[in-house]
């Protein structure tokens, strides 16, 4: 039996996050929300994200800082962004920057939404079969602060038996 694939939204709207919920709870998926930005970093390490759905404007962090941290973090990660704000700069920051994926458009539809959402799952099961170690064994990289306040990425990795 395949893992579930686990995805992650991040948007500063707890609108968007609960309607992303009620959409997306049929499918399949193992869903995270996050209205933090700062956090998005530490979830993807610690629950083993697939995919990050994040935002593109935040008030902390734009998404393509959250997603060009995950991206050096975690490059395995599918990174997607949503927005409501498509410019033609702000796409290519994007693609440059964060690695991006996909782009979806704010307000969304659900059905092209499942629809990029089980495409990239398909592609991602197909990647975990072909990789010689499971993804179970892939490194397990986190965010936390030191005694100091210093930010430190924890590296380990998963055994899971």
């Amino acid at each position: 039996m395949t893992a579930p694939i686990k995805i992650l939204f991040v948007d500063d709207e707890q609108l968007i996050l609960s309607a992303l919920r009620r959409s997306l709870r049929r499918e399949g998926f193992e869903l995270y929300f996050t209205a933090d930005p700062s956090a998005a970093a530490r979830l993807v390490g610690e629950h083993q994200i697939d995919i990050v759905v994040s935002d593109y404007m935040m008030p902390e962090q734009s998404g393509v800082e959250v997603l060009a941290l995950i991206g050096r973090l975690h490059q395995h990660t599918v990174r997607i962004m949503m927005t409501g704000q498509a410019d033609r700069e702000a796409t290519i920051r994007a693609i440059n920057e964060g690695n991006i994926h996909r782009f979806i458009e704010k307000p969304w539809d659900d059905a092209e939404l499942k629809r990029i959402l089980h495409e990239v799952a398909r592609s991602i099961q197909v990647r975990r079969q072909s990789e010689p170690r499971s993804a179970d064994q892939r490194p397990h990289r986190t965010l936390v602060r030191d005694g100091t306040g210093a930010i430190v990425i924890k590296t380990a990795a998963l055994d899971r038996a």
